[in-house]
C-alpha cells in the first residue's frame, strides 16, 4: 500500500477560513512534471522554503528555473498571516525538522495523469519524508496509486480535510479533482529522525 495515515490526532477545526485566503491567492506554476509544464493545472505557494515569499516554491539547484531561489530555509511572509494559526498548529504537531512546506491546488474538474513525482535524493533515499494534509478536499477527489508503469487499474483513495497522509511519491499515481472546487493540500517535507521513524513504524 503506498497511501497510508499517520497516527496523528486530525485537525478537526474549520479550515474553510484558510481555503478561501487561498482562493485568492497566485499560485504559481508547479513545471516540473510533463504534460503540465506552462499550465494552471497544478500549481502551490511557498509557506517554508529557500526563500522569504510565498512564491518562492522551488529549491535550489533541482530544478531548471531562471527564478532565484535563496540557499537559507525559512518562513515565508505567508506564515505570519493571522489566517494561517490552525495550519501552524498542525504543523507544531510534527516531530521533525522542515525543509519545504508549500500549499498545492489541483484547479476543479482536472486531473494529473498517472505519474511519479520529480523528487531529489533525499527522498528517494528517505532522508525526507513527503507528508499531505488536505486543506480543503470531498468525495470527489481521488487519488489512485499504482503497482507499478504497467499497473492500469491502481487503487482508489480518498483523503480526509486534516488527516495526516504519507505518500510515497516515488510510485506512480494519478490524481483527479472531479468536484467544481479547487483542491488544496499542505504538502510538508520532514527530515526523517528517530522520532519521526518510531510514529511512522510499519508504514515508512
Amino acid at each position: 500500500m503506498h497511501n497510508l495515515r499517520i497516527p496523528i490526532e486530525p485537525y478537526e477545526g474549520d479550515l474553510s477560513g484558510v481555503a478561501h485566503y487561498l482562493d485568492r491567492m497566485n499560485f504559481q506554476l508547479l513545471t516540473q512534471i510533463a504534460p503540465y509544464k506552462n499550465n494552471n493545472i497544478w500549481t502551490a505557494l511557498s509557506l517554508h522554503g529557500f526563500g522569504s515569499n510565498a512564491s518562492d516554491i522551488f529549491k535550489p539547484g533541482f530544478v531548471d528555473t531562471k527564478v532565484e531561489v535563496d540557499t537559507q530555509l525559512q518562513w515565508t511572509s505567508l506564515f505570519n498571516e493571522s489566517i494561517m494559526k490552525p495550519i501552524s498548529e498542525m504543523i507544531s504537531k510534527l516531530p521533525c525538522n522542515f525543509e519545504r512546506i508549500r500549499f498545492t491546488k489541483l484547479v476543479a474538474g482536472k486531473t494529473l495523469k498517472k505519474h511519479t513525482d520529480n523528487i531529489d535524493d533525499d527522498i528517494k533515499n528517505k532522508k525526507i519524508a513527503r507528508l499531505h494534509i488536505p486543506i480543503r478536499t470531498n468525495n470527489d477527489v481521488i487519488f489512485t496509486f499504482y503497482e507499478n508503469e504497467n499497473d492500469l487499474k491502481g487503487k482508489l483513495f480518498n483523503l480526509k480535510t486534516g488527516h495526516y497522509y504519507y505518500l510515497d511519491v516515488t510510485k506512480h499515481h494519478s490524481v483527479s479533482n472531479n468536484s467544481n472546487i479547487d483542491r488544496y493540500h499542505l504538502v510538508i517535507d520532514c527530515f526523517v529522525n528517530d522520532e519521526l521513524k518510531t510514529l511512522f513504524k510499519g508504514i515508512f
